[in-house]
């Protein structure tokens, strides 16, 4: 057997294929929609969107909204437009985090606990959007506190804004009574 095995030719393997470079593999966002009925008789459903991938942000590729106005704060107009738009934007966050938080309470009574009893479920409820109230009420607070950046900066500065002629002018009452 030994010499049957010898004497018998050398099989030569083929070399293996040469495949083209690849290249690192490219993710591409993708949206995941999950829903879950807890109840199929009140038949409430959660559908929750998720954004997974690690391509660039929107902020990153450049698309969207860029800083605040008036970001590099170089006059009075800027710290203007600054408060401004802190102000507006904070305003317009808090109205959108209320009714938020009044959908998903009211969404989250109908959902019963484990053992299907509505009883407790308002509460359960208020437990949970106690915390986006919260963030309405901050969201509150900014807006509130933007307003008053600028009247501030115009009561602290008036002085040297008055000596380059970009302060408010002074209103002077009008006295309408005249003795004849």
């Amino acid at each position: 057997m030994a010499s049957n095995a010898s004497s018998a030719t050398v099989r030569q393997m083929p070399p293996p294929p040469t495949y083209p470079p690849r290249s690192a593999p490219q993710r591409h966002p993708k949206n995941v929609n999950k829903s879950r009925s807890f109840n199929p008789s009140v038949n409430p459903t959660v559908n929750i969107s998720l954004h997974k991938g690690g391509g660039q942000s929107a902020a990153a590729a450049g698309v969207g909204k860029q800083g605040a106005p008036g970001g590099d704060f170089m006059s009075n107009e800027d710290i203007r437009a600054f408060s401004e738009f802190l102000r507006k934007n904070g305003r317009q966050r808090a109205v959108e985090r209320v009714l938020d938080a009044e959908m998903l309470e009211a969404r989250l009574r109908n959902i019963p606990d484990a053992h299907g009893s509505m009883s407790g479920a308002r509460a359960r409820a208020r437990r949970v959007t106690r915390h986006l109230k919260r963030v309405a009420q901050a969201e509150k607070l900014i807006a509130k506190y933007a307003s008053a950046l600028y009247s501030a900066f115009e009561r602290e500065y008036e002085a040297e804004l008055m000596k380059i002629g970009k302060a408010r002018t002074q209103h002077k009452p009008n006295n309408h009574f005249r003795w004849r």
